[in-house]
């Protein structure tokens, strides 16, 4: 019976101590909204954009850039750098809505570059180099901190096939990417390429 006791005793210890150990700190609430707005990507001048419309790429040549260039640059450490113009047609599915923001998950590509963590990390031979963001007005985009790039979502009034009014929405996204020296390590010659899945977020 005693043996018996001690089982029991030790079993609820135990539980508690497990419980304890499982004990919440907080909650995250999460709040969102699916929308029916759906806009296809085509390429501005300079741009190619392929794929239909919730799986598109969008190919950026950055070309051949001298190491010498990359660590010379004024501004610091800057090479190059290509425009990327994107054109939105969103068709009738932007009602009640007034911004689409470009939105980047480096984690899903190729990751974050250890050494700035504002720039996307490169795949290949070369080193102590990352591929920077832009936004229009020159501003270096912070990869990690979930910075996005953003337009307003103009409407317009057209005649359908029927010869009916309906509004139709669109935007224009503009961003540049180029080369970035990254840490204070000089950067090595090789292949540089690197891979950044977008969303686009509509407010």
């Amino acid at each position: 019976m005693s043996i018996s006791m001690k089982s029991i005793l030790a079993a609820a210890v135990a539980s508690l101590v497990v419980g304890n150990a499982m004990a919440a700190d907080g909650t995250i609430n999460f709040k969102g909204e699916i929308t029916a707005a759906a806009c296809s990507i085509t390429g501005g001048a300079g741009t190619t954009v392929g794929g239909a419309a919730g799986n598109q790429t969008i190919d950026v040549n950055l070309g051949k850039i001298s190491i010498d260039s990359l660590g010379g640059t004024a501004g610091g450490s800057i090479a190059g750098g290509t425009s990327l113009n994107l054109n939105l047609d969103c068709g009738k599915t932007g009602t009640g809505l007034t911004t689409v923001k470009l939105k980047f998950n480096p984690m899903s590509g190729s990751s974050i570059d250890p050494n700035n963590a504002s720039l996307l990390k490169t795949v290949g031979t070369a080193t102590g180099v990352g591929i920077g963001i832009y936004g229009s007005d020159g501003k270096l985009l912070n990869l990690s901190a979930n910075e996005t790039i953003d337009a307003p979502l103009d409407s317009k009034v057209q005649k359908d096939g029927e010869g009916n009014d309906i509004t139709v929405y669109s935007a224009k996204l503009k961003l540049r990417a180029a080369y970035v020296k990254s840490g204070s390590v000089a950067p090595t010659a090789g292949s540089a390429d690197g891979s950044l899945p977008f969303t686009l977020e509509y407010n």
